[in-house]
C-alpha cells in the first residue's frame, strides 16, 4: 500500500531510528509488518476493545482488562467519549454541516464516526486522520469501498500539512463549514494544546465546528499501561492538570464533562473525569 505520510517538521538534533519517517511515499505495508508486533498492545485497537469492538488482539484485551483492573471506571470514559463524539456529530449535522474532519482517529471499526454521520445523512464526508501506522492500516481496510470516506496519514500537530494532504484536500472543500473532532487524543500531544487548537480554527471556514475532548489526571498506575499501550513510541501519555486543561478546551468553547454536553447529564448519571467542549467557528 503506497501512501504519503504528512509531518510535523523534523525535531532538531540527530533523529532516533525508532521515530515516524519525516519523508514521503513510504510503503506503509512494511512499516506496519515491523509496527504490528502481534506481542505489544496498541493504544488504538485497545480503545476499540473498551468500545467493545472486533478490530483487536488478545494482547490488546489484557491491556484493556489490565486497565480495568487499575480504574474500573475507564471503559465508562471511554464510552462517554464516544456518545460525546456522537452528539456533536448530531449537532454538527443540525447546523448543516456535511463534512468531518477526524483528528486521532483511532481505529474505525465499532461506534465510528462515519457510521454516526452516515446514519444522518449518507452523502457527507469524513476524512480520518491518525499518526500511528497500524492504525492506519486497519482503518483503511475497514473503510474500503466506501467513497466518502478516507484515511490519512499524518500528525494532527501540522494542520497545514494534513489539510494539504491530497485525501483530504480532494474530498473536503475547506471554504465550506467543517466540523472538526478531536476528541481522546489530546492527552497524546505534548505541544501547547490551546496554540495548536487556535492554529486549527483560524484555518477553518465560518460556519464550522470544533468539537475536543481532553482526559483529567488519572491514576500513575493507568498512565503507565497507557504509556505502554502505543506501539513504536508514538507517543506518551502527557499528564496536565484540570485548571490547564480547562485553559486549553477554552480556546473552543465552555468546558464541562463530556457527560454534561449539551446539557447536564446528557451522556450519563456521573461525572467521569473526562472534559469537553464544543464550539463554533
Amino acid at each position: 500500500m503506497q501512501v504519503e505520510y504528512f509531518p510535523a517538521p523534523p525535531p532538531p538534533g540527530p533523529r532516533d531510528p525508532r521515530s515516524l519517517p519525516h519523508d514521503a511515499g513510504l510503503e506503509l505495508d512494511s512499516i506496519v509488518s515491523t509496527a504490528a508486533d502481534l506481542e505489544l498492545p496498541n493504544f488504538a485497537r485497545t480503545v476499540d476493545v473498551l468500545l467493545g469492538g472486533s478490530a483487536n488482539f488478545a494482547v490488546d484485551r489484557e491491556a484493556a482488562a489490565t486497565l480495568l483492573r487499575i480504574d474500573p471506571l475507564v471503559e465508562a470514559r471511554v464510552r462517554a467519549n464516544r456518545a460525546f463524539v456522537r452528539r456533536a456529530v448530531r449537532y454538527a449535522h443540525a447546523q448543516g454541516i456535511d463534512q468531518f474532519l477526524d483528528l486521532g482517529c483511532g481505529i474505525p471499526s465499532n461506534q465510528s464516526v462515519h457510521g454516526f454521520v452516515h446514519a444522518v445523512n449518507p452523502a457527507a464526508r469524513v476524512a480520518y486522520v491518525d499518526l500511528d501506522p497500524v492504525v492506519v492500516a486497519h482503518a483503511r481496510e475497514l473503510v474500503a469501498g466506501t467513497p466518502e470516506v478516507s484515511v490519512t496519514w499524518g500528525d494532527l500537530r501540522a494542520p497545514d500539512c494534513v489539510l494539504a494532504a491530497p485525501e483530504i484536500d480532494g474530498s473536503l472543500d475547506p471554504t465550506r463549514p467543517i466540523a472538526l473532532l478531536v476528541c481522546g487524543v489530546l492527552h497524546f500531544v505534548h505541544d501547547d494544546v490551546a496554540a495548536l487548537l487556535r492554529r486549527w480554527r483560524d484555518l477553518l471556514a465560518p460556519g464550522s465546528l470544533i468539537a475536543a475532548t481532553h482526559a483529567a489526571p488519572v491514576h500513575p498506575r493507568a498512565a503507565a499501561v497507557l504509556d505502554g499501550t502505543y506501539s513504536r513510541g508514538l507517543a506518551g501519555l502527557t499528564t496536565r492538570s484540570r485548571r490547564a486543561i480547562h485553559e486549553a478546551l477554552q480556546v473552543v468553547g465552555p468546558v464541562v464533562d463530556v457527560v454534561d454536553w449539551p446539557r447536564g447529564g446528557a451522556g450519563g448519571r456521573y461525572a467521569l473525569d473526562h472534559l469537553g467542549a464544543v464550539g463554533a467557528v
